[in-house]
């Protein structure tokens, strides 16, 4: 009975999220609330049991990267690189869809992957708009590649951060494992958008541009300023990553560097700190905290246990199997719940499989499981929601809703499934033999 209620109350609150509601964070506030409420009254979820369930160590690392992000965009310096990227494509429109995708990728790496997309954005749709081009298409190039970047490093999305803060794998473990099929996975992004055949420019072009988009066109012909605080900035950020990569030898953890180096990177570089702790995304932080008390919740109904024990049985104990049912299992589940929430429920599933996650087999097929459910659809990743309403917001002030032209700029479910869902078949069957590697590590 325990396991049963927890569980319709776990599909409640994320049903009425996946229709918007209530708010994310709304909602999993009441529904930790509840789960605590029913553990302390059927006395198997404790206040101990509760405390245990918090990954701080995962809220810390979250924090810190946050407010070197936030800090850092402030010196401009992400927004110069994507402006270079502008001005090597020259007005071509395939060449402008790879390369801001490849910045996004690259970016995404080591700031958060929402960070960049909220940088990376405004540039594309004013850029496409003064040139004629659809935005849907090179905006989900860019949502995708903002997944792959973050999954290919410890601290680019906040399912990686999840997954070091439950593990002892470090920084150097989840680039050389995961940077190389994040790779390829922007291969087979741009293959399926090449594929298609689906036009990039715009049939009729855009009445004109307001002031505002005007002076961030004349923006892209600006150099990067590599003044003193960006470059303390990027000073601070080989130093994090150093720690990062030697964090293990000097006995450190992951989140004392981020928080650390956000803390330094507020102090030194940020010109309006008021701002950037005004602006940081609190109510992230605040998700996940009570989203790791309802997985503690189920966790101790022993639902979990069943789980991983099912996946042990089908696979018939084959560690291969496992690894590749846990891939695809996280994928299709993170379409509906989002990354972060189906990363924290296989987490203590994964965990079970003892026997070889210690070499890190089960997390790599995990994160890129994520990786992949969280680009097949709108609603994996909140980056691809901030992208639709983005693109509406602006052909609104346009003064084009209502209009056959709307259409260009109305990113919704089944408009993103047209390159998402091809590009998670296609990602999960490379990842699938990807992973055969380590049989024989």
């Amino acid at each position: 009975m325990q396991t049963l209620v927890l569980v319709i109350l776990f599909c409640a609150v994320f049903y009425l999220i996946f229709k918007d509601k209530v708010d994310r964070f709304l909602g999993v506030l009441y529904g930790a609330s509840a789960t605590i409420l029913f553990g302390s009254w059927y006395d198997f979820f404790n206040a101990s049991q509760v405390y245990q369930s918090i990954s701080f160590e995962t809220l810390f690392l979250m924090f810190g990267m946050m407010l070197y992000s936030d800090a850092m965009a402030q010196t401009g310096f992400f927004k110069g690189c994507a402006f270079s990227m502008a001005r090597l494509a020259k007005n071509d429109p395939w060449l402008i869809l790879v390369l801001f995708s490849c910045v996004t990728f690259l970016l995404s790496m080591f700031i958060n992957n929402l960070t960049t997309i909220v940088i990376i954005l405004p540039i594309t749709i004013v850029m496409c708009a003064g040139l004629g081009m659809r935005p849907i298409p090179v905006v989900v190039s860019e949502v995708i590649a903002s997944n792959l970047g973050g999954a290919s490093s410890m601290v680019g999305d906040f399912p990686n951060m999840l997954i070091a803060s439950s593990t002892s794998l470090v920084f150097m473990d989840f680039i050389t494992s995961l940077f190389p099929a994040c790779l390829m996975g922007m291969g087979i992004l741009f293959a399926i958008i090449y594929l298609r055949k689906e036009p990039l420019m715009l049939e009729k072009p855009l009445p004109n541009l307001g002031e505002g988009d005007k002076k961030e066109l004349l923006g892209i012909n600006d150099p990067i300023k590599l003044d003193r605080k960006t470059n303390s900035g990027i000073f601070i950020f080989f130093l994090m990553v150093g720690l990062f990569i030697y964090s293990e030898d000097i006995e450190v953890r992951p989140s004392v560097v981020a928080v650390l180096g956000g803390l330094l990177t507020l102090a030194v570089v940020a010109t309006r700190k008021q701002e950037v702790l005004r602006n940081l995304n609190y109510k992230d932080i605040a998700f996940f905290f009570f989203l790791f008390i309802m997985v503690g919740g189920i966790q101790a109904s022993g639902l979990l246990n069943h789980v991983s024990y099912m996946i042990w049985m089908v696979s018939d104990g084959h560690n291969y199997a496992q690894a590749i049912l846990t891939m695809i299992a996280s994928g299709v589940l993170t379409i509906f719940l989002n990354a972060g929430p189906a990363t924290s429920l296989f987490i203590p599933i994964a965990g079970d499989f003892t026997h070889y996650a210690d070499h890190g087999y089960i997390w790599w097929a995990l994160s890129l499981g994520v990786c992949a459910g969280s680009s097949a659809a709108i609603t994996g990743a909140t980056s691809g929601t901030i992208a639709s309403n983005y693109l509406s917001e602006y052909a609104k002030k346009m003064g084009l809703e209502g209009k056959e032209e709307f259409k260009d700029y109305n990113l919704d479910f089944h408009e993103f499934m047209k390159v998402g869902l091809p590009f998670m078949g296609f990602f999960l069957l490379f990842s699938a033999i990807y992973l055969i590697r380590y049989l024989y590590v």
